[in-house]
Order: structure tokens, then sequence, then C-alpha cells
């Protein structure tokens, strides 16, 4: 690895701790219903409503590659019922895992933020499995890069990172790949 890579990473670890792992701490000690229709993505996913939410998140920049963090919504369900809604061919120990916890976050990677949420918020077929299985609630944080590949890395660390900084078994990360 070359020493670019290595301080790149390093300084992308530093980012997630500096923003992101507050913001997602602050989360899991609030109650999830108390912002519920000012800021969440369940009630009315229109593009105007996620416009709003991801202009919070703006840093006024051209780049528009994005890492983001969502709650989700708990949700029970048996083995057969998740295999059945999301046409998985064997069990998936990520829902046991997730629906073990209080508290849910999804980490995903987009170069089209606001119609990814779209697609989470509705939980379409065209969302992730894990929003399909878990609804996308709200938005807690966005990290915006110049790259698909410095995002997709930066995707990575910041489900890594949130992993170490909340060791709490009660909140379950969610990352794709």
């Amino acid at each position: 690895m070359s020493r670019y890579s290595r301080t790149s990473e390093r300084e992308l670890r530093e980012r997630v701790q500096d923003t992101v792992v507050d913001r997602v701490s602050d989360a899991a000690r609030h109650d999830a219903t108390h912002d519920c229709i000012d800021s969440c993505l369940c009630h009315n996913p229109t593009n105007k409503r996620i416009a709003e939410l991801v202009v919070q998140f703006s840093d006024h920049s051209t780049r528009t590659d994005a890492v983001y963090v969502l709650q989700c919504k708990p949700r029970q369900v048996s083995q057969r019922v998740a295999r059945e809604e999301l046409q998985l061919q064997h069990e998936s120990r990520w829902v046991e895992r997730a629906q073990a916890a209080d508290r849910l976050v999804y980490v995903g990677m987009s170069v089209d933020l606001p119609n990814r949420l779209k697609q989470h918020a509705r939980a379409s077929g065209s969302g992730a499995n894990f929003t399909q299985m878990f609804p996308a609630a709200r938005l807690l944080s966005v990290q915006w890069f110049h790259s698909k590949s410095l995002a997709y890395r930066a995707e990575e660390i910041t489900a890594e990172v949130l992993r170490e900084q909340i060791d709490d078994d009660s909140i379950y990360i969610a990352q794709p790949g």
C-alpha cells in the first residue's frame, strides 16, 4: 500500500470520527419518533421533501458522490418471510442480528443521493435489501466526495468506524458489500 493510500484512509477515518460518529450517537440517545414528520423519510417522501433533507448536509461544493447514514425502523419477521420478501435463496443471519437490536443504522453510497433516498424511503425493489426489510426512518449524516472510488472506500470506513466507536449491542450497523 502506498503512503498516499494510508494517508487517505487515515484522513477518511478522522473525517468520520469528527462528524458522523457524533451524529449517529446523538440519534441513538433520542427517541426516533420525537422528530418524525419534521425530519423523517417515512412520511411523504416526495422529491421536494428529500431535497430539503439533503440540503441540511450540503457542503456547497460540486461533489456528487455521497456516503450517507440512515436510521431504519425495527421490524420483526421470520426467516421464511424475510427470504420470501427479499427473494433470497438461503437464510440470512443479518436479519436475525438486526431484529435483536433496538436501533438500526444503514450506511450507503450513491452518486445520486436524492434518488437513492427516495428508493430507500419507498422500500421498493430498487432499494437495498436492508431497507426493504427495515424501512428508512431518517437521514443522520451525509459526507460528500469527489470520486466514486473514494466514496466506496469511505462507505466501508464509515461502517467500520461506527462499529468500533459505537460499541453497543443494541445498535446494528449495516453496510452493503
